[in-house]
C-alpha cells in the first residue's frame, strides 16, 4: 500500500481521535513530511480530516468510502478495488481497464457518478455520499446464451444484501431493477464484449447502483416518484457493508454456477400478478404477468388470452397488483 493508504487505514482505526504527525511517521516508518503530503492527498480526495495541535483526525462525520472499510466486509481477498471520489460512470471506467487487460474481479467504486447509466440509455441518479455505485469486471467462460444470467445473479445478490442490512422485503422487477416498498432502490447494467473470431465473451462488466439513502431534498427529475431509498442516512460503514455483502453473494453464484441464482430470482419477482405495459419496437402492449420461467423469460398473457415468453423489451407497471 502507499503512504496515503497506510495513513488512511490508521486514521480509520482511530476515527474521531487526533493522531500526531510524529506518531504516524514513526508507526509507518516514513518522514513527517510524507505524512503531511499523504494527509493533503486524502483531503483532496474528499476525506474530512481535521488538523489540530494534537495531530490529524478523520472526522466522525466523514462519509467517504475507503478500501480499508470495504475490505472489512469481504469474505475473500481477491478484489482489485479502484475508488473514485467522482467519475462519469464506473462501467465506462471499468470497460477501459478491461480493454487494457485488467484482471477478473477488478472493481470500480464511486462516491458520485456524473453520468451514471441504466438500460436503454437511461440515466441512473448517483448523488454523492448516499449510495453504492460499483462495477465488477468478469472474464467468464460461459456460452453466449448464458450472459443474461450475470444480470440475474447480480440482481439476486443485490436483493440478498439489501434484505440482510435493511430487514425489508426486496423484489426484482424483470429484468434488472430492485424494488422495496413500491420504489426502485437498485438498478443493474451488464455490458459485454464479444470476440467474434473465437465466438466467446472477452469480458463482461456488471454495474450496480443502490440507493442507500435519498439525496438532500429528495430525488428529482426522472427519478422523482419512482426512486426510493433504504435508510434515512447512509454512513460510509453502512454503504461498505452492503457493498461487501453484494460482492460476497455475487461471487458465490459466479463461482458455483450462475444457474444457482435462477430459483431465487423467480421467487422474488415484483411484476407477477400485475398488469404491465411492454414496449418493443416503438409499440406498447398491456399484458398480465403470469411469472418468470426456468430460463428467466417473462411469461405474459394478452387480453385475447394468448400467452408468450418475453426475452427482451421495456416493462413498466400498468396497474395495481391484483392478487
Amino acid at each position: 500500500m502507499s503512504v496515503k493508504d497506510d495513513v488512511l487505514e490508521y486514521l480509520e482505526l482511530n476515527r474521531g481521535t487526533a493522531v500526531s504527525g510524529g506518531a504516524l511517521a514513526a508507526r509507518l516508518s516514513v518522514s513527517r513530511n510524507a505524512v503531511f503530503k499523504a494527509v493533503c492527498q486524502l483531503k483532496d480526495a474528499g476525506y474530512v480530516i481535521e488538523s489540530s495541535r494534537g495531530g490529524y483526525a478523520l472526522s466522525a462525520s466523514d462519509n467517504t468510502l475507503s478500501e480499508f472499510v470495504i475490505c472489512k466486509f469481504l469474505a475473500e481477498n481477491k478484489y482489485n478495488i479502484h475508488l473514485y471520489n467522482e467519475i462519469p460512470s464506473t462501467n465506462t471506467a471499468l470497460k477501459e481497464m478491461a480493454e487494457h487487460g485488467a484482471p477478473e474481479w477488478t472493481v470500480a467504486v464511486a462516491d458520485h457518478q456524473t453520468a451514471g447509466r441504466g438500460r436503454l440509455g437511461r440515466t441512473f441518479v448517483s448523488p454523492a455520499g448516499t449510495g453504492i455505485y460499483t462495477s465488477v469486471l468478469l472474464r467468464p467462460e460461459i456460452p453466449l446464451e448464458k450472459v443474461t444470467l450475470i444480470t440475474v445473479a447480480a440482481a439476486v445478490a443485490a436483493v440478498r444484501s439489501i434484505e440482510k442490512h435493511s430487514k425489508k422485503n426486496a423484489e426484482i422487477k424483470w429484468v434488472n431493477d430492485v424494488y422495496v416498498d413500491e420504489k426502485k432502490v437498485s438498478g443493474i447494467l451488464t455490458e459485454a464484449s464479444f470476440d467474434a473470431e473465437l465466438s466467446k465473451i472477452s469480458y463482461a462488466v456488471v454495474g450496480v447502483g443502490i440507493n442507500v439513502a435519498a439525496p438532500r431534498g429528495g430525488f428529482t427529475g426522472d427519478a422523482k416518484g419512482i426512486a426510493g431509498a433504504l435508510f434515512d442516512t447512509a454512513t460510509a460503514e453502512l454503504r461498505a457493508a452492503i457493498l461487501g455483502d453484494f460482492l460476497n453473494f455475487f461471487s458465490e453464484y459466479y463461482e458455483n454456477g450462475l444457474d444457482c441464482a435462477i430459483d431465487f430470482y423467480r421467487k422474488k419477482q415484483y411484476l407477477v400478478g400485475r398488469r404491465a405495459e411492454i414496449s418493443r419496437g416503438g409499440e406498447s402492449t398491456v399484458v398480465d404477468v403470469l411469472g418468470v420461467d426456468e430460463n428467466c423469460a417473462l411469461v405474459v398473457k394478452y387480453p385475447d388470452g394468448k400467452t408468450e415468453r418475453i426475452t427482451s423489451g421495456d416493462v413498466s407497471v400498468h396497474a395495481e397488483r391484483d392478487r
